[in-house]
């Protein structure tokens, strides 16, 4: 076997509150909904949001956390900030080698966007 790709699933309370945030926020991008469920994609990146109406696994809001690798973090910061992320961790430079920061959802997963720094 081959893994081809990784996709998480963020269980929300209200997926069109989040799709909301995701996009207008954050800067992803709707790739479909059906439903309580929808598929979102940030360049390489895609993430899909379970509601609480969709059927198969149930799993409470608010219990993800997750980290996204990225270039341009200093530059990509900025634009969370300037469209009210909810940052909980500022970004700044790691003693283990990455710039982070973190923010959270409207449920409060959290999110981690870094890169490793030399």
């Amino acid at each position: 076997m081959k893994a081809q790709s990784l996709i998480v699933i963020v269980h929300v309370a209200d997926v069109d509150a989040s799709i909301k945030y995701y996009t207008e926020v954050l800067g992803f991008t709707v790739d479909f909904k059906f439903g309580d469920y929808a598929g979102l994609i940030y360049n390489n990146v895609q993430l899909h949001l379970n509601g609480p109406t969709n059927q198969g696994i149930k799993k409470a809001p608010g219990s993800a956390h997750f980290w996204i690798d990225c270039d341009e973090i200093d530059t990509y910061y900025e634009f969370i900030r300037s469209k009210g992320a909810n940052v909980v961790v500022p970004l700044e430079n790691r003693i283990y080698g990455v710039r982070d920061c973190a923010v959270n959802d409207p449920d409060g997963n959290t999110i981690v966007f870094g890169m490793g720094i030399e």
